[in-house]
Formats: structure tokens, C-alpha cells, sequence
């Protein structure tokens, strides 16, 4: 039977309808899972941190130790490279979405701005002086430059000295280089030194007694080329003061046996400034020996000043026997010990000078190890060259120094003035190791027969020597 019409004319329109929702469906955009767009990559040249270059120029220092340093500076490790970001894993298609509406454009990831290149600095070409053993020949000396990639200067034949150029770039390098060669014995830097005789310390001015010595004659002018060690027997020395860094050598206190760098009175820290204090550094005060010249700290004193005879004996020998050139023993006895003598003798007999105070009563009594033989008695002189009415005097003096109102160290690290003839005695032994450091051959006697020679007349025999 056939169909009405109307029905057939309802079939027909209906599968039209269908073909073209089919073909529109053909046209319409297809969505996919995971809305955000994958990262990309950082497209900065390289993520790894530049390394940082040490700056190699060695900073000189005043004393003719060697200013560059055995250890090199390490390299700073470098930033981890950062990983790229792995592809993800295609996603399926989707039932096509009955929208129109396409998806929004995603936003680009900012491109990374590249780290700037350092300026690397610039190269400079840096002085040096070595000395070299007296034994090398020239041929040896000449390898040693070359393989160091040093410049030769002027040479110093009669202390084995040569000037040298190297480049800032290779200086480390080049100096650790000379110093292993055998034929080296060490590198100073070729330091430049102002020709005035006023060092830069801030408390230089309170020093009325340096001028008064002749130091500012030597300060600027003569530069010693070799080195000296003044043992200050004493209540120990705070190594803490700033104004004594890099002075110290080895020491002991005969009491503990700790080093002897602690020091619970003071004393023994003010007599190490007057002696060593660091010269020319723009804070605090000068030391008579500016250069070439160090403290060793022995301990024979307790915390209220005072000691015994045995504990001042082992220390003096302790002094000798570890490479003292100066013993310092800034306190008095009127008793003579024939054991104290002995340890005076002993130090005397390994071309050692010996100083000492004579004391602070003003009385003509000798004391002692201020009147032993061989030992270098001080008494105490102040601004007008006369004798302090606190000084001790008499048969025990051999000299007089400046002792009145001299400015020093303190052991909380600060500065003071103090008067007594230790001061005087302080200054005497720095002034036989500074002549020490210059003229290594010296014997004990030509140096206490020049300190004799070049004292200025003042007073009268028994009270300045």
C-alpha cells in the first residue's frame, strides 16, 4: 500500500535535514583535553652561571714576608644546568563539541633576557723582587724566571736580589712557581714607599719620644733586608690588638703552657707595641722596629706582675733556644741570683742582646737583671732628656731611653700612655733588632757598643749611662 502523500513529503524533508547536519558537522572545529599550551624551552643562550674570576693581584705587604698567598682562591662551582621541560605525551580527540566558538590564541611564554657578559679586568703588570740562594748560578736563576713566565730586572748581586714584571692575570701562579724552585728563598713585592719620615698611624703624634731617638731619620729611609726577634719576657701579649697583627712568631708561657698570647695584666702587651705595633697601617701608633722585626711572647709573669727566678730563667733560655735575637726582661730585683746570671750568660754566649730596666724608685741601688754582665740596663729619661724622679739609677744603668708618658697598647685593644723605665727599656730593645734585621752579621757586642756610641750625652754618668 502506498504511503499519503503528506507522509512521504515528512520522510523526505526529514532526511535532508539529516544529510546537511552531517555536512555541517564536517566544518565545525574539534576541541582537545588539556586547555593550556605545552612550555617551551628557555631560549636563553646558556643557564649555567658564569664563573667568577679571582682578582689575582696580591696586595703587598709592609713586611718583606711574602705578600702573595700559597692557596689560590677557589673557583665558584656553577649553577646546575636547568633541564628542558618534557614533550607531552598527544592527547586524544574529543566528540566534537557542539560549539562554533574556536578556542583563544595562547599566550607566548616571555623569551628570557640574557645574563651580561662580564668585563673581564684588565691587565696590569705587577713588581716583584726575589731573592734567590747564594749558592744558585745564573743559569738556574734564568730557568726560574722563565718557568714562572717572569721579566727579569735589575739585579742585586751582593744580596742575590733581582726585580722582576709579571702580569696581574698570572701573577698567583707565577709566584707559587718561584717559590717551589729551589734556587728561590722567597718573593717580595716591590712595594713604593712615600719619602717623607711621617707614617700614616693616627696616634703618631702622641709619640714625642720617636723624634727624640732619631727614628724618623730611619723610618722611610732604611728599609732592613733581613729579620729579627725580640722575646718579650713578660705577662704575656694579647695577640687579639689589631695594631700587632702579623707581629707575632711562636711563644709559650712558662706558667701554663699555653702559647703566651693571652695576657690578663697588660704589660706585657704595652712593651710589644713600643717595640712592634704595626708602622705606617693609618690607625693606632708605630712600633720603634717599623720593619723586619717580630715579638715572640714568653709568659714569666703572673696576672699581678710579678714572677720568680726559675720561671724567668726557663724562659730566657726557652727564647735562646727557639731563635730570639733581643730578650726583653722589663722588671727589677735588687737581689743578685748567681742562677739568673747564668741564664744572662747563656743567652749572652749565643750572640743574644740582653735588656732589661732597672727599675722605679728613684734610688741608685743596683738591681738586677738590670746590673747583671752583659745585660743592657735602662733608666728612664722624659721630654727634656733629664732623668725621671721615678727612675732608678746607679752602676746597673748603661743606658737611658725616653720613658716618660709613651704612648702603647693596651690589652683590650686600645692605646694609653705609660710611664716607668720599662717603657725605656722597651725602646732599647727594639732599637738593637731593628739594627739586627738590618745588619745580620752584628754580634751582640757591636750592637750594644753601637747603641752606646750613637746615644745623644745626657745628665750625668750614673743616671743616663
Amino acid at each position: 500500500m502506498s504511503e499519503p502523500k503528506h507522509v512521504s513529503l515528512r520522510l523526505r524533508a526529514f532526511a535532508l535535514a539529516q544529510v546537511l547536519l552531517i555536512v555541517a558537522s564536517m566544518f565545525a572545529p574539534m576541541a582537545v583535553l588539556g586547555a593550556g599550551p605545552v612550555a617551551s624551552p628557555d631560549p636563553s643562550p646558556s643557564a649555567t652561571a658564569p664563573a667568577t674570576t679571582p682578582d689575582p693581584t696580591p696586595a703587598p705587604t709592609d713586611a718583606p714576608t711574602p705578600a702573595p698567598t700559597d692557596t689560590a682562591a677557589p673557583t665558584d662551582t656553577p649553577a646546575p644546568t636547568i633541564a628542558p621541560a618534557p614533550t607531552d605525551t598527544p592527547t586524544p580527540t574529543a566528540t566534537p563539541a557542539p560549539t562554533d566558538t574556536p578556542a583563544p590564541p595562547a599566550t607566548p611564554a616571555p623569551t628570557a633576557t640574557p645574563a651580561p657578559t662580564p668585563t673581564p679586568a684588565p691587565d696590569v703588570t705587577l713588581h716583584f723582587i726575589v731573592a734567590f740562594t747564594a749558592g744558585s748560578s745564573a743559569a738556574e736563576r734564568a730557568a726560574a724566571l722563565v718557568a714562572a713566565g717572569a721579566s727579569g730586572g735589575d739585579s742585586i748581586p751582593a744580596l742575590n736580589l733581582q726585580s722582576i714584571s709579571l702580569p696581574s692575570s698570572t701573577a698567583v701562579a707565577s709566584i707559587d712557581s718561584l717559590r717551589a724552585d729551589p734556587a728561590v728563598v722567597r718573593v717580595d713585592a716591590d712595594a713604593t714607599r712615600d719619602a717623607g719620615a711621617t707614617p700614616s698611624d693616627t696616634d703618631y703624634s702622641n709619640q714625642w719620644s720617636l723624634p727624640v731617638i732619631g727614628w724618623d731619620q730611619a723610618f722611610g729611609s732604611v728599609t732592613p733586608a733581613g729579620r729579627a726577634t725580640v722575646a718579650v719576657l713578660d705577662t704575656g701579649v694579647a695577640a687579639s690588638h689589631p695594631d700587632l697583627a702579623g707581629q707575632l712568631v711562636g711563644g709559650t708561657s712558662i706558667l701554663d703552657g699555653s702559647a703566651g698570647t693571652t695576657d690578663p695584666n697588660g704589660h706585657g702587651t704595652a712593651m710589644a707595641g713600643i717595640i712592634a705595633a704595626l708602622a705606617d697601617n693609618g690607625t693606632g701608633i708605630a712600633g720603634i722596629a717599623y720593619s723586619g722585626v717580630k715579638v715572640m711572647p714568653v709568659t714569666v709573669l703572673g696576672a699581678d706582675g710579678t714572677g720568680v727566678d726559675s720561671d724567668i730563667i726557663a724562659g730566657v733560655v726557652y727564647a735562646v733556644d727557639h731563635g730570639a735575637d733581643v730578650v726583653l726582661m722589663s722588671f727589677s730585683n735588687p737581689g743578685f741570683s748567681a742562677s739568673l746570671q747564668a741564664a744572662v750568660d747563656y743567652a749572652w754566649a749565643h750572640n743574644v742582646v740582653v735588656v732589661a730596666a732597672t727599675g722605679n724608685d728613684g734610688s741608685s741601688t743596683n738591681t738586677y737583671p738590670a746590673g747583671d754582665r752583659g745585660v743592657v740596663g735602662v733608666s728612664n729619661t722624659d721630654q727634656t732628656d733629664a732623668l725621671n724622679s721615678s727612675s732608678n739609677y746607679g752602676q746597673d744603668t748603661f743606658l737611658a731611653a725616653p720613658g716618660t708618658n709613651i704612648e702603647t697598647l693596651t690589652a683590650a685593644g686600645g692605646y694609653a700612655p705609660i710611664t716607668g723605665t720599662s717603657a725605656s727599656a722597651a725602646e732599647v730593645a727594639a732599637a738593637a733588632a731593628l739594627m739586627r734585621a738590618h745588619d745580620s752579621a752584628a754580634t751582640n757586642g757591636m750592637i750594644v757598643n753601637r747603641l752606646g756610641e750613637s746615644a745623644d750625652s745626657a745628665g750625668t754618668v750614673a743616671q743616663t749611662g
